[in-house]
C-alpha cells in the first residue's frame, strides 16, 4: 500500500492529551464555554421543523440566500445564491475541495508561514507541492518582490488566511492588492480563508480580497460559522466563488460530504438574518477582555506576544522562561504546568530553524484563563 505523508493533527491531538492528563487547553481554538441563548433557540426550531433529510447538495437554499445578504451587508460583495455558493462541512472541508477541484495534482500551491496545521496536510492530500514564503515578525508583510522569488511555472493557487491564523494579523488593503495583482500577473487563483472576519478590532478592518480590483473571478472565499457562532461542533461553513468555479467546487463538495448537517443550516440562516450587530460587538468585546486577561499573565509569566489585529491567537515567545526548542518546551509546559499550546513550529513546515515559538489561544472562558495564568506563574516560580 502506497502512505501519502501524512499525520495527525499536533493540535487535535494535543486537546485530547489535555483531557486524559488534566491540563489546561489552550491550544485548540474553540471556545469551552456554551454558545448563545440565541442560537439554542434557532436550533431548537430548526429541529422542529421537517429538515431532516438532505437538502441541496451545495447547501440549503433557505441558508443561500442569508450567506448572499450577509456577503452584501459585511463583506461588500454581491453573489448569486444559486450559482455562487456552496455550503460545506465547515471551512475546512471548503479548503480542501477548493485544493483538490481548482489545482492540479503535482502543481504548486504559496502560502504564508506561519500558517495554520491544516494547509500542509491538506496540501498533502490533494497532491500540491507547497511553496512557503516565511513572513517576518513583528508586522508578517510581504512585498511583491518576494512573492515574484516564490513563482514557478507550476504555481497556480494562493492561500492567504485573513486574519491569520495563528498570528492575528490582518492584512492591509495594500497587502492584499499586492497579492492580487501578483495573482493577476501569473493567471493564479486565490484562495482566501476569512474564517475569523467577524473576531477583528481597532484600529484594523477586515477587508475580502475578493472585492479588490482583478479579483472577483479569480478568488474562492472560504468561511466557517463555527468560530463566529461559537457553534464548531454544528459543522457549517461555505465557499464564495464566481460560477466556473463553483461548478467544479460543486461536483468535489458533492462526492466527499454531500450535505452539511441540514437543521443547523436552517439555524444558521436564522442567526445570519436575525442577530443584530450588537450580538457581534458583544462577542468581540467578550474576547478583547479574554485576550487582555491572558495577556497580563503570559507577560507577568515572562513571555513575550505580537498584539493581535484579530482572530483569537496569540503568538508568543518564551526565550526568557527557556533555551529549547518549542517543541520540548510546549511538552514540558503541558506536562509540568498542566497547560497546553502549540509548539511554533507546527506552523512552519518548511523551515531550517526553531521558530522558538507557542500559539495560545484566548477563545476559552474567562475562569480557564485565569486558571492557566495561575499555572504558568506557578511554573516561572
Amino acid at each position: 500500500m502506497r502512505r501519502l505523508p501524512m499525520r495527525e493533527s499536533v493540535i487535535r491531538r494535543t486537546t485530547i492529551r489535555c483531557a486524559r492528563e488534566g491540563a489546561v487547553n489552550l491550544s485548540q481554538g474553540f471556545p469551552d464555554d456554551d454558545t448563545s441563548p440565541e442560537m439554542k433557540q434557532f436550533a431548537r426550531e430548526a429541529i422542529e421543523e421537517s429538515c431532516h433529510q438532505y437538502t441541496d447538495p451545495w447547501g440549503a437554499p433557505a441558508l443561500r440566500r442569508a450567506i448572499a445578504r450577509k456577503l452584501a451587508r459585511f463583506n461588500g460583495l454581491s453573489v448569486d445564491p444559486d450559482r455562487q455558493i456552496v455550503v460545506t462541512c465547515g471551512a475546512t472541508e471548503g479548503m480542501m475541495i477548493a485544493m483538490e477541484a481548482l489545482v492540479e495534482r503535482g502543481a504548486a500551491l504559496l502560502t504564508f508561514a506561519p500558517m495554520y496545521e491544516n494547509y500542509v496536510l491538506q496540501s498533502i492530500a490533494a497532491g500540491l507541492e507547497l511553496r512557503v514564503l516565511e513572513l517576518r515578525e513583528p508586522d508578517f508583510s510581504f512585498t511583491r518582490a518576494e512573492l515574484e522569488r516564490m513563482w514557478t511555472p507550476r504555481l497556480q493557487a494562493v492561500l492567504l488566511s485573513n486574519p491569520c491564523n495563528p498570528t492575528g494579523k490582518v492584512f492591509t488593503r495594500e497587502e492584499l492588492q499586492t497579492l492580487v495583482d501578483f495573482a493577476c500577473a501569473h493567471d493564479l487563483l486565490v484562495f482566501a480563508d476569512e474564517t475569523y472576519e467577524y473576531l477583528v478590532w481597532e484600529p484594523h478592518r477586515h477587508l475580502s480580497i475578493a472585492t479588490l480590483p482583478g479579483a472577483a473571478e479569480r478568488t474562492v472565499t472560504v468561511t466557517s460559522t463555527g468560530k463566529t457562532y461559537s457553534v464548531t461542533g454544528w459543522r457549517v461553513g461555505y465557499v464564495v466563488a464566481d460560477e466556473p468555479l463553483t461548478n467544479e467546487l460543486r461536483k468535489m463538495h458533492d462526492f466527499h460530504t454531500v450535505t452539511a448537517p441540514h437543521p443547523f443550516q436552517i439555524a444558521i440562516a436564522r442567526a445570519m438574518d436575525e442577530l443584530p450587530e450588537s450580538y457581534y460587538a458583544r462577542q468581540r468585546d467578550s474576547f478583547a477582555e479574554r485576550k487582555r486577561i491572558l495577556t497580563t499573565a503570559l507577560a507577568a509569566a515572562g513571555l513575550t506576544y505580537c498584539d493581535p489585529g484579530g482572530a483569537y491567537f496569540l503568538w508568543c515567545g518564551y526565550d526568557a522562561l527557556a533555551a529549547e526548542d518549542d517543541d520540548l518546551f510546549a511538552e514540558r509546559l503541558l506536562t509540568e504546568a498542566k497547560v497546553a499550546g502549540v509548539a511554533g513550529s507546527v506552523f512552519y513546515p518548511r523551515t531550517a530553524q526553531n521558530p522558538r515559538r507557542l500559539r495560545f489561544t484566548f477563545s476559552k472562558t474567562r475562569p480557564t484563563i485565569e486558571e492557566a495564568a495561575r499555572r504558568l506563574l506557578a511554573l516561572r516560580r
